[in-house]
């Protein structure tokens, strides 16, 4: 790992703290213990499944494998880390942790939940003051704390997380340097006619990090599978080469917790895909250059709704005046989701619609139900850029059905709906002048 990490480490840790101590007072509580999160058993079975730490635990620790642990943090103390030692022979049993950030913690190695009992006992605090914050709500009440999950402490953290330490950013930056090796060997399988399935494959040696530890589940859809936004499948026969073909992939990494979120189109022999590819690129640069402090996202999700209506115009996929096809919203037939959503230690990262601290919400347009983000954006926030123009036939239906059918090319439709649809995703730093995290 880059070196960087240690050296940034403190300061994010100090502002963190401080965040969380004012949060507390602003409460009226005086401690914090956050559970890390344990595996889950199958339904009727005795097989768990992935486990994924707790993002509470995770701004604090980049433990990302470390389940049954606990991190009590005291107003004015040290925090300190109740480590998960047991004694398991039918795993490899963990290590006492020794990283670059031990030294910033009072760290006990507790085998089971007796000694955190036991050990929780040195530092004191009333039922009323200590907060819980962690899945599982029976799991705190056991450890006598009444306030599970408070509302109001959560929604002052969430607000928080959305700006990013340098060190959280160097983490975000180095999960996009990883997905980026990924892209290139999916890239090149791809091309070389192997499957979803083989190609995927491809992506996670490259990365080296296995499905468990992905951020998210990769998307990797040739042809009209390009088009299925969360696409959950793999085909396993090779390309038949001798055809065009299409190529869409949203696939990340994880550095320490922090998550990259990158979507790339390639085409291989369709002149009619690459040129919508280089237009989409061309369009979502544009916005990614405005994406600054004091701009409200959802304006730049509308901007990109203007940009993607010129695209369809321009490929000849609608017909009509330009007052028709805006009013008709007939964008939002090709492009339907979000622009984007904050990004950190979640891929969608919490608090997208919160407006301050006390949890205000502000929700999208009725029109744009599915915009993930509408804050205003402050130096240091971290968002994703992704619009897409896709051929979805139940939407199309839907402006048919709606009277907008005449607006729509079906002859042109009809040509692209075997290549499914292009999206293009990169991470970007909001600074006076952005900085994207996606470009090699």
């Amino acid at each position: 790992m880059p070196p960087q990490f240690a050296s940034l480490y403190p300061h994010h840790l100090q502002r963190l703290t401080d965040t969380t101590e004012q949060a507390l007072a602003a409460e009226s509580y005086d401690s914090l213990l956050i559970h890390s999160g344990a595996p889950k058993l199958a339904f009727l079975d005795d097989y768990h499944g992935p486990y994924k730490a707790s993002p509470h635990f995770l701004w604090w620790l980049p433990l990302t494998q470390s389940p049954h642990c606990y991190l009590l943090i005291q107003t004015g103390n040290k925090p300190v880390l109740f480590y998960h030692l047991a004694d398991d022979f039918w795993h490899v049993p963990p290590v006492a942790p020794n990283d670059f950030w031990c030294e910033h913690f009072d760290i006990h190695l507790c085998a089971d939940l007796a000694a955190v009992k036991q050990a929780l006992k040195t530092y004191q605090s009333s039922q009323q003051r200590r907060a819980w914050i962690g899945e599982d709500t029976e799991l705190g009440r056991n450890l006598g704390i009444e306030n599970i999950n408070p509302q109001g402490l959560m929604h002052r953290l969430h607000f928080a997380r959305a700006v990013k330490s340098d060190y959280e950013i160097a983490c975000l930056r180095q999960a996009n340097v990883i997905a980026l090796d990924g892209h290139a060997a999916a890239k090149a399988a791809f091309m070389a006619g192997k499957s979803e399935f083989e190609t995927h494959l491809a992506y996670l040696a490259a990365v080296q990090q296995d499905q468990t530890e992905m951020p998210y589940r990769n998307i990797i859809g040739f042809g009209g599978h390009s088009a299925v936004l969360h696409y959950q499948h793999y085909q396993y026969q090779a390309q038949d080469m001798s055809k065009a073909q299409s190529f869409l992939i949203d696939a990340g990494a994880q550095c320490h917790g922090y998550a990259s979120d990158i979507t790339r189109c390639h085409s291989r022999d369709s002149e009619l895909y690459q040129n919508l590819i280089d237009t989409m690129t061309a369009a979502q640069l544009l916005v990614c250059a405005q994406v600054k402090p004091g701009t409200q996202f959802t304006d730049l999700h509308m901007r990109m709704h203007r940009l993607v209506l010129d695209m369809l115009v321009q490929f000849n996929l609608v017909n009509g005046s330009w007052d028709e096809l805006e009013s008709s919203h007939i964008s939002s037939a090709f492009f339907p989701h979000g622009l984007g959503h904050l990004l950190g230690l979640q891929v969608h990262d919490i608090g997208g619609w919160q407006q301050d601290e006390a949890g205000a919400m502000l929700s999208p347009p009725a029109e744009h139900g599915f915009l993930r983000c509408t804050r205003t954006l402050e130096q240091d926030m971290v968002v994703t850029i992704e619009p897409g123009l896709y051929v979805i036939d139940s939407l199309l239906q839907q402006w048919r059905d709606k009277g907008s059918g005449h607006l729509l090319n079906e002859a042109a439709i009809d040509q692209l709906r075997p290549l499914g649809g292009v999206r293009i995703e990169d991470n970007i730093v909001v600074a006076p002048v952005p900085v994207n995290l996606s470009t090699a």
